[in-house]
């Protein structure tokens, strides 16, 4: 591997680790119990989420590392993390193996892991997979794992830039924001740049050409998550669970947050649920202060009852 890693501004020097045959790109930052910051979205064109990376949690990296080791990566096929190799591994289930085998890889012992949209979905699936290697779990405005259906579709139509340039990626994250104040040009930066580049768009062309999302993304996350949801209604996910919605999200509806938290508060696993009034998707950096002191507080009292 190469001995330079690239890394977001703002961000601490980064590592190359390899997880599931791929060169996968890593961080961290702070010291004392282990959290891992998993983002949303997804590999392939932007309309689907594509163009994700690390850059998601900019400065919550920074913020949370006050009291945490705080880590977070790139996922397959998004920032500078290699794409998947096979075209049958252009699925979430692969994303949640990759996940697994990252964790493993850390060897830091169970880790308290948050997971944001898309991620919440892909950390809960790894949570009830592998519940050895977690010590809790946070939850974040999850359409994809709420028992419902998403407004993205309605909520993001009508974008009158290109979906791969700066303009309309502002456009983009400001329609998922309450208050877009916070999407800067310097923010969005790194996922336009990360679109342009050389191997999104070799892995673009795949999936295009390949009609990958269609084959084998959409059916086998229909399938994973009727199953996931049904893992919880059966009370698996014994771990110290927290959900973290948004009352003013236009793509995720407040009630697939309140539905989740009946399905999961059913069993004896301690569950809270926080909903922020005047918050879009992205509650981290809307509300950074009070993001902070609810997810500091639910994992500093995990540790405490230990």
């Amino acid at each position: 591997m190469s001995a330079t890693v690239p890394t977001y501004p703002g961000f601490p020097e980064a590592h190359w680790a390899e997880v599931e045959g791929l060169r996968t790109w890593w961080t961290e930052l702070g010291s004392g119990p282990p959290l891992v910051l998993v983002y949303g979205g997804n590999f392939g064109p932007p309309s689907f989420g594509g163009g994700a990376c690390a850059m998601a949690w900019d400065d919550t990296l920074q913020r949370l590392a006050r009291d945490f080791r705080v880590i977070t990566y790139d996922r397959p096929g998004n920032g500078y993390t290699d794409a998947p190799q096979r075209d049958s591994d252009y699925t979430m289930g692969f994303v949640v193996d990759h996940l697994i085998g990252f964790l493993e890889m850390l060897d830091a012992g169970p880790v308290h892991l948050l997971g944001h949209s898309r991620g919440g979905f892909l950390s809960t699936r790894a949570s009830l997979l592998r519940q050895d290697l977690i010590r809790s779990l946070t939850i974040v405005t999850s359409g994809t794992l709420g028992p419902g259906v998403g407004m993205n579709a309605v909520a993001l139509a009508g974008n009158p830039h290109s979906l791969y340039g700066i303009e309309g990626t502002i456009w983009t994250y400001s329609t998922y924001s309450y208050d877009p104040t916070h999407v800067t040009e310097d923010w969005v930066r790194p996922f336009v740049e990360h679109m342009a580049a050389e191997p999104y768009q070799t892995m673009l062309d795949r999936i295009l050409s390949g009609n990958l999302i269609e084959r084998y993304f959409i059916p086998e996350l229909a399938r994973d998550k009727r199953e996931t949801l049904q893992w919880l209604r059966e009370g698996r996910l014994q771990r110290p669970t927290q959900i973290i919605w948004s009352l003013t999200d236009a793509t995720v509806p407040v009630g697939l947050g309140t539905e989740l938290f009946e399905i999961v508060s059913r069993h004896e696993t301690p569950v809270t649920l926080s909903i922020k009034d005047k918050s879009g998707h992205f509650p981290m950096r809307e509300h950074p202060r009070w993001f902070d002191d609810v997810v500091s507080g639910f994992v500093s009292q995990v540790e405490n009852d230990e």
